[in-house]
């Protein structure tokens, strides 16, 4: 580490040490309420899904969701000159999903050499508290869409998705509301979109469940509790395999009409599917489909749970090292108003055959 990068990193540590009111940030801390504050809104700009669903501070480590949102027939009428009495119903009547918030770590460190690169640059501080944020928030939505348990020891090799970091929204369909959750069409285990064709014997074997993306986002939203299936900011979340898949149908089709082609490239064929409007999220499951709404997704974070050690020197390693840890639980507020498709449990047809 150069001299100059030594007097940098000196800087930034009375830095934060001065927004956590700690005299030694290489010590572990808990983070202010007010700099938790100031964490929330980073992720929510960092990253455009975070900044449509709720990511909420929470009193208590284990309970049941807030219940965000509100869906029904809340309207009514009543004949009060009769003698009887106006009867206010219940904004949120659903059996809410319970939470627990667990201890996620979110570990990184940089190189000496890359500190040495930018010491000399007046927005040193603000280069080394964005240098991991960026990668810790896309870890959080990556997580929220394949997570499945909560491993004491986790492993990124054999979990590169941090499918055994914490347990997330479709865990959360499949362990609540299995009934929301589509895992096989004609044939087990499989879900098949696009054409297929017939087999010899007239089964119907061979054949897609859903000819193209729109019946398939209609199949999912059909899993949606009555008392949701009709409101207004319902959005289906779909994997980019999938877009990328009717992208090609429609090129495969349209592709030598002018006016047709231009309307692939301006995306405009890909603005609903299954009369819904569509959004590709980061880290959304190649082959998923999710219908329901931005709010309708959570992040808990525990009050007062984040807990940082800043700026620690490793010279064995020649590397700079922040550790930070904070309890959070994943939550879908209105369980009916939500559902999904195994994503792994996919197959389209491509060149004559289902992969």
């Amino acid at each position: 580490m150069q001299e100059i990068t030594k007097i940098a990193v000196e800087g930034y540590k009375k830095a934060v040490a001065k927004q956590n009111n700690v005299a030694d940030v290489t010590e572990k801390f808990s983070v202010t309420p007010a700099a938790t504050q100031k964490i929330i809104a980073v992720i929510r700009e960092n990253n455009w899904f975070l900044s449509k669903i709720n990511i909420m501070p929470v009193s208590n480590q284990k309970g049941e969701a807030l219940g965000l949102g509100v869906s029904g027939m809340i309207a009514s009428r009543t004949n009060t000159k009769a003698g009887s009495e106006r009867k206010p119903k219940a904004v949120y009547s659903m059996t809410p999903m319970p939470y627990l918030c667990e201890q996620v770590n979110f570990d990184s460190h940089i190189r000496y050499d890359q500190l040495d690169a930018f010491a000399h640059l007046n927005n040193f501080n603000k280069i080394i508290a964005s240098q991991t944020r960026e990668q810790i928030d896309l870890n959080k939505v990556t997580i929220g869409f394949h997570g499945e348990r909560s491993a004491p020891d986790t492993d990124a090799s054999a979990n590169p998705n941090g499918e055994d970091v914490c347990k997330g929204w479709l865990q959360a369909i499949r362990e609540h509301n299995s009934d929301a959750m589509l895992t096989e069409g004609k044939t087990a285990s499989e879900i098949r979109i696009g054409e297929g064709e017939p087999v010899g014997d007239g089964s119907g074997a061979g054949l897609g469940d859903f000819i193209n993306l729109d019946l398939a986002v209609m199949n999912v939203k059909a899993l949606l509790g009555d008392e949701c299936a009709n409101d207004s900011d319902l959005v289906a979340l779909i994997g980019s395999d999938l877009l990328a898949f009717d992208k090609a149908k429609f090129y495969a089709a349209h592709g030598n009409t002018p006016s047709e082609k231009s309307k692939i490239e301006d995306k405009q064929v890909i603005g609903t599917y299954g009369g819904l409007p569509s959004a590709c999220p980061p880290s959304f499951p190649p082959t998923g489909i999710l219908v329901t709404s931005f709010k309708n997704l959570s992040i808990y974070i525990q009050k007062d749970s984040i807990r940082r050690t800043a700026a620690i020197k490793n010279d064995r390693l020649d590397q700079l090292e922040n550790f930070e840890s904070m309890n959070m639980a994943y939550v879908v507020e209105q369980l009916p108003k939500a559902a999904a498709l195994e994503f792994d449990n996919v197959k389209l047809w491509i060149d004559g055959q289902w992969v």
